[in-house]
């Protein structure tokens, strides 16, 4: 099979080598900092790059502000560009597509697969998140985990299994969320579970904040209450779930850490977006 990766980050490159290593062609485009074999060619276009590709995987995510998502890259064409350059029924995967791009695809009748909303590879790269993310914490909470209130925002996928790790851990993990079902969902699984609007009253108890909500739902009064030199920690994208700003203002110590499988265990994530890769193309065979 030949494959054709376009754009991405260090999780790209390393996606690419897989593919060689399990016997694929392999073929990129828009990774030219990218460190990678002499056996992987660097298209001089993206057109000669995608041509009689069999899929074309763009990274996770594929695009930022209508763009490609290529940081390793001087190219970054608008997605429409990039997906008009595809050939019909050419089969393009990435992930969070957005609805312009999506439509796009269509007009084109290309066979679009959001990673993102395969269950089988948001769970895997959820775990991997709050594995990573308790490294982090490892690494950066000023006290021993096992002694430390810790409040996690938000009850998802994410923040569900960052929770089991730290109770684990010995750590008091308060949850937070909007949905009574994840805040029953957090009880029953040992967290003291409180809506929003409860936190200003016990946030000041907390040594350490991880926000996993793309929205704010913490409240500058409620940032007010944290004691100085508490570590908060963004794993959302953004807006994020606090005012960052604000909390440096504070004396706080912010720590932005968005897509961590991508900084801190590449190789897993491209192991990962493999792995859906291929689960993706043999429901398209079936």
């Amino acid at each position: 099979m030949r494959f054709a990766l376009v754009g991405g980050d260090v999780r790209s490159a390393l996606l690419a080598r897989l593919f060689l290593r399990d016997g694929h062609r392999v073929q990129t485009w828009a990774l030219e900092r990218a460190a990678l074999p002499a056996e992987i060619p660097r298209a001089g276009s993206l057109t000669a790059c995608v041509y009689g590709a069999d899929a074309v995987v763009l990274p996770v995510p594929a695009e930022r502000g209508g763009l490609l998502n290529a940081p390793l890259s001087a190219q970054a064409p608008a997605m429409e560009e990039l997906i008009g350059a595809l050939w019909p029924e050419q089969l393009l995967l990435g992930g969070g597509f957005s609805p312009e791009s999506a439509r796009a695809a269509l007009r084109e009748k290309l066979r679009l697969e959001d990673l993102l909303r395969r269950p089988d590879f948001v769970t895997a790269n959820a775990a991997l998140t709050a594995e990573c993310a308790l490294g982090l914490l490892l690494r950066e909470s000023a006290r021993a985990l096992r002694a430390e209130n810790v409040l996690v925002l938000g009850y998802g996928r994410i923040g569900r299994l960052l929770a089991q790790k730290l109770l684990a851990l010995g750590a008091q993990v308060t949850a937070a969320a909007r949905s009574p079902w994840d805040r029953a969902f957090a009880a029953a699984a040992g967290c003291r579970a409180l809506d929003y609007g409860e936190l200003e009253g016990v946030i000041g108890e907390m040594g350490v904040v991880v926000n996993t909500v793309p929205a704010r739902v913490l409240s500058s009064a409620a940032l007010c209450c944290l004691e100085d030199g508490a570590l908060l920690v963004e794993l959302a994208s953004p807006p994020g779930g606090f005012d960052p700003v604000l909390a440096g203002n504070l004396g706080l110590r912010v720590l932005p850490a968005p897509g961590l499988p991508g900084k801190f265990a590449p190789e897993a994530a491209a192991a990962l977006m493999r792995d859906a890769v291929y689960a993706a193309l043999e429901e398209q065979e079936e």
